[in-house]
């Protein structure tokens, strides 16, 4: 039971002993009428005004504190709810922005690889052209190998660049590190869970697990309210 039905519980039996109050003064009142005369039922009636008019001021003063003091739990509740989600949300996007820097690095050096690729192959290709006219013209026998040498170190650095991982390995290592950091929080999450269900405060789980007590409220709200 909360303290809103505490409140209205308690303003409800107030009402009722009103009530049984006020209906028993007219009989009182008739009675003492014919007993006693004119004079003793005004100032009867007068008793009477005045102690509904105390009765009202007192529930109306014990409604307007109940109602304050329901606010004010009720904003201070509402505000570490809020707070607790903004700080979980800040480390949320905090580490996709980090995941998301890593897989920019990844395609930044993937196209920088690809850019050495195609420059490697048009220098195979140039020496490649350059040798066949030097064979047509006869040659020296020094330059001819001097050519063969040369295009020959450029096929090897073509093999070694095309044998490093491409872009779907990249990526693919990087989806697989996001992964891993999805499995971090929930890990997270039930380590909360059974610290929690051990007694541990929410500063000393935070300070265990090395993590926000921001975080460790919201997943202890989310998976109460379950």
């Amino acid at each position: 039971m909360n303290l809103l039905e505490i409140v209205m519980l308690i303003i409800g039996i107030l009402i009722i002993i009103l009530s049984c109050r006020v209906v028993a003064r007219p009989d009182e009142k008739d009675s003492i009428s014919l007993e006693g005369g004119g004079i003793k039922d005004i100032f009867l009636q007068e008793e009477l005004n005045t102690f509904k008019e105390q009765q009202n001021e007192i529930l109306t003063s014990v409604s307007e504190e109940a109602i304050s003091k329901t606010d004010d739990y009720l904003s201070k509740l509402s505000n570490e709810k809020i707070l607790a989600v903004s700080e979980y949300s800040d480390q949320i996007l905090e580490k996709i922005s980090q995941n998301h820097e890593e897989v920019v690095f990844l395609y930044n050096m993937l196209n920088h690889k690809e850019k050495e690729l195609k420059e490697t192959v048009i220098e195979i290709d140039s020496s490649q052209r350059k040798a066949k006219e030097i064979i047509n013209k006869n040659p020296k026998e020094k330059t001819i190998e001097k050519d063969a040498v040369k295009t020959r170190q450029l096929n090897s650095q073509a093999q070694n660049i095309r044998s490093q991982p491409m872009r779907k390995p990249i990526l693919e290592d990087a989806l697989e590190a996001d992964n891993t950091n999805q499995q971090t929080i929930s890990i997270n999450n039930t380590e909360i869970l059974k610290l929690h269900s051990q007694g541990k405060s929410v500063l000393e789980i935070a300070k265990q697990l090395g993590i926000g007590q921001g975080e460790v409220k919201l997943v202890i709200d989310l998976f109460k309210d379950r």
